[in-house]
């Protein structure tokens, strides 16, 4: 399947061409039959003496009707050009050529229509103007061909120029990633909504469960039609009418978008490449307003530059442009813009990121230079780039910054984000210097609890924080409850043990009535106390309370001992055991209450397990 556009000024015979290459009638509102004139989208399907089944998409030529042609011609494959041989080249075909060429459109055939009323030197005469003027644009060295649809003539050439075309366009491919424009909507009794439009991008399926952007509608697809025939799956590119559930028709408009949960987002702001067109008689500034057409959508927009303030005909610029309400687009999508007071297309291009950030101050001078990368990089090279813009981004996220959610390459990938490598590099040696300068000033404590590494390193995402620290095992390590550097060991000097040795032989000779905290501080100093605590030879079991771990062991060992002989104890009884008052044993057993030694009863502690 292949989906074609006709392209040409009004009253030029392209209706009239497809209906005698297809055999339907393109034009399909009342209106149009009676003025004789193409309003809107048309349709239309054949298939070609070579066996390529074409979908055609006939859009008007009139200039009052222009919104309605950028909304046929943004997603298809090829394009027939329809030039009238007796009255040759004209506005609107100058602007049709403008807007194809803008679209990056690069496959074409030109139908010299209306041969048969004029003679053979006015043919070649037309041919020539023809040639002329499509040369330097995607369209030049398209064939020529002169047709009559009322004599019937040329028809057969035409084909064979159509079949060599799309030879030469290549199959389109499946990325995995569907989407279609809607360009029309209807209702059918006993069916519901309906829509149409072209399929890109990749497969549609029966029952697949789908989302209509911007609005955000959540539907399934009921049924799929190509060319009146019912299908269960649709592949790009194609022209599809999608028969959406639970929706009505009043939901939907020209423009949104039908696509995979999670695969596309809205945007407001698109930077830019843009190229003004050869015609346009005034410099492009950011003053005026527009509208900007991207796939089938039409909205009001404002433009920024970047490094100028105007353009020249025929000359690019990178540039923001911001819309008045959201469309969906991706990288490397064309636009269309159009001077609303002026009523011309005058300038389109390519979209190199749906999804800009803000700029404030340096970032904003640093933006063209990544513009120019992205213009020049290929949809592989995307992803990439996106996280060198962005430093970090999660790995789910760049199926709708980028296209695709696997692993760019050239990126540091952790478990769930994508990281710069100079931001990682970055990174990862602001955490070891922070476990560094803590080890040097804290020298007997193992580690710094993650939530202190993570601010002294000044990264304030927790995630991106995890995900930095389960990638550096080589360097640093998870001990207990804390994180320190592979190199870092705790060690005593002899004075150090010696001390070491007194305040263990103390507080145990206190038995379950051991000093406070803040005296072994102030007698043993606070390096020594905080680093038998770190270690665990010292258990903190109350504010102002700690306790050796082998007196700990020995507390379990006697309440356990005292339940075995007489059943769950009472406060006052465990007291008695430990030879302590009070004060000292209601911390304790709130402490194994806690650990899950011990399980308060009324007025008894029993023991757990």
């Amino acid at each position: 399947m292949r989906v074609v556009s006709t392209a040409g000024h009004v009253d030029h015979g392209k209706s009239t061409l497809i209906q005698r290459l297809s055999g339907i009638d393109p034009d399909r509102l009342g209106e149009e039959k009676a003025r004789g004139l193409t309003i809107d989208l048309g349709f239309a399907w054949f298939t070609t003496p070579a066996g390529h089944e074409i979908g055609i998409v006939d859009v008007p030529g009139h200039e009052r009707f222009i919104h309605n042609m950028l909304a046929g011609v943004g997603s298809v494959d090829a394009t027939i050009f329809v030039v009238a041989a007796n009255e040759g080249w004209k506005p609107q075909s100058e602007e049709h050529l403008g807007i194809l060429d803008l679209l990056g459109a690069r496959n074409a055939v030109i139908a010299l229509t209306k041969a048969d009323l004029v003679d053979k030197q006015t043919v070649m005469e037309r041919a020539r103007q023809v040639s002329n003027r499509i040369a330097g644009t995607g369209l030049g060295g398209s064939e020529i061909v002169p047709v009559s649809s009322a004599k019937e003539t040329g028809i057969d050439d035409l084909l064979s120029a159509i079949d060599r075309m799309l030879e030469r366009t290549g199959e389109p491919r499946d990325l995995g990633r569907p989407r279609v424009f809607l360009d029309r909507s209807f209702s059918i009794k006993g069916a519901g909504t309906v829509v149409t439009g072209t399929l890109t991008g990749g497969t549609l399926r029966t029952e697949q469960p789908v989302v209509v952007l911007p609005a955000g509608h959540a539907t399934r697809v009921r049924g799929i039609q190509t060319h009146k025939k019912g299908l269960d799956v649709a592949r790009p590119v194609s022209r599809v009418a999608l028969n959406l559930a639970g929706l009505e028709r009043a939901q939907l408009a020209r423009g949104d978008a039908v696509v995979v949960p999670g695969q596309w987002q809205p945007t407001t702001e698109l930077d830019v490449q843009l190229r003004t067109v050869r015609s346009i008689d005034h410099p492009l500034s950011n003053r005026s307003a527009f509208k900007a057409y991207v796939g089938s959508a039409e909205v009001d927009a404002r433009l920024s530059f970047y490094d100028v303030t105007e353009v020249a005909a025929g000359r690019q610029a990178f540039a923001r442009l911001i819309l008045k309400r959201p469309v969906v687009a991706g990288p490397l999508d064309r636009f269309i813009l159009r001077d609303v007071a002026r009523g011309t297309t005058v300038a389109g291009g390519t979209i190199l990121d749906a999804y800009p950030p803000a700029l404030r101050g340096p970032a904003r001078a640093t933006r063209s230079d990544h513009l120019r990368a992205r213009a020049s990089a290929t949809s592989e090279e995307i992803p990439a780039l996106c996280v060198f813009e962005r430093g970090v981004v999660p790995r789910a996220d760049l199926i709708w910054l980028a296209g695709t959610d696997a692993p760019p390459a050239g990126t540091v990938s952790l478990r769930t984000l994508e990281v710069a490598p100079a931001m990682y590099d970055e990174l990862t040696a602001a955490i070891e210097r922070a476990l560094a300068a803590h080890h040097e000033k804290h020298p007997l404590v193992r580690g710094m609890p993650a939530s202190d590494l993570r601010d002294a390193a000044g990264i304030n995402n927790a995630r991106l924080f995890t995900e930095l620290v389960e990638s550096m095992t080589d360097r640093v390590v998870a001990d207990g409850a804390v994180l320190r550097l592979v190199t870092h060991a705790v060690t005593l000097s002899l004075e150090e043990e010696a001390a070491r040795d007194v305040l263990i032989d103390q507080i145990n000779a206190a038995g379950f009535s051991p000093p406070s905290l803040t005296s072994l501080i102030d007698t043993h100093g606070e390096p020594l106390v905080h680093a038998l605590l770190d270690s665990g030879v010292l258990v903190k079991i109350g504010d102002n309370f700690v306790l050796s771990a082998t007196k700990l062991a020995r507390a379990k060992q006697l309440i356990a001992e005292g339940t075995a002989r007489e059943g769950p104890l009472t406060a006052a009884r465990i007291k008695e055991l430990l030879e302590t008052s009070r004060k000292y044993a209601i911390p304790l057993l709130e402490f194994l209450d806690a650990a899950g030694f011990t399980r308060r009863r009324g007025d008894l502690r029993e023991l757990v397990g």
